[in-house]
């Protein structure tokens, strides 16, 4: 099997996140079935790349502390403080030039300021990670969204890493929060329905926040607005 390309679902057992798409071909962790791509489908995926985040072999990266301008820029763009870029260990890797916003011991993702066209790039298994503390979680896309939810003191959230929710984080959460809220980009208001409907049949207190920028592009003031509204 060649390198990870990312989670998505499945067609034949009907999993949102167990299928795993690699650069030859597709397998479903749920009902093991493996699909080899075809030829063309093969060429396109290595040449063009099949999804905004594209994942690396590399689970040892090498990060600084000492940022770059160009991503500083782009951090101060949502109005992230060096305090939170210290707490939350956000970081430069030089080598592929990309800012590393959340790192484990097997699993990283950042914002890609090097080579190719895709925004971020990540590797490994995705974590469960919460931001802040607080009775209510928000489910949101990204790592920004996360801290500035965070900044509140009112709401904890969760960054997903994508736009989907697996099985195991969500049975990880149903034992941990009574209320869940879920708090996507626009253009994926969908999968944030999705995941409410599937948090509401499990029991959970959860609602789809739909706005008009994404979660990170709001002052803390405006974030605790729109929540309660």
């Amino acid at each position: 099997m060649s390198n990870f390309i990312k989670l998505g679902p499945c067609p034949h057992c009907g999993s949102r996140d167990n299928r795993a798409e690699y650069i030859n071909g597709y397998w479903c962790f749920g009902c093991s079935k493996f699909e080899r791509k075809n030829d063309t489908q093969n060429l396109r995926d290595r040449v063009y790349g099949t999804q905004q985040t594209v994942a690396d072999g590399n689970l040892s990266i090498n990060v600084t502390n000492k940022i770059p301008q160009k991503a500083m820029q782009w951090l101060l763009k949502y109005d992230i403080r060096q305090d939170e870029i210290d707490k939350y260990n956000i970081g430069w890797e030089p080598d592929m030039n990309i800012l590393v916003l959340i790192q484990n011991s097997n699993y990283w993702q950042g914002r890609n300021f090097g080579f190719g066209n895709a925004k971020y790039r990540s590797n490994g298994i995705k974590p469960l990670t919460i931001y802040g503390e607080s009775d209510i979680l928000i489910l949101v896309e990204d790592v920004l969204s996360a801290i500035k939810i965070a900044r509140t003191h009112k709401y904890c959230a969760s960054p997903l890493l994508g736009s989907s929710l697996s099985k195991h984080a969500e049975s990880q959460l149903v034992k941990q929060y009574k209320h869940i809220y879920v708090w996507l980009d626009r253009d994926k208001a969908s999968n944030a329905v999705y995941i409410r409907n599937r948090l509401r049949s499990l029991g959970v207190t959860s609602r789809a926040i739909i706005s008009a920028l994404d979660p990170k592009e709001y002052d803390k003031q405006t974030i605790t607005e729109i929540v309660n509204d």
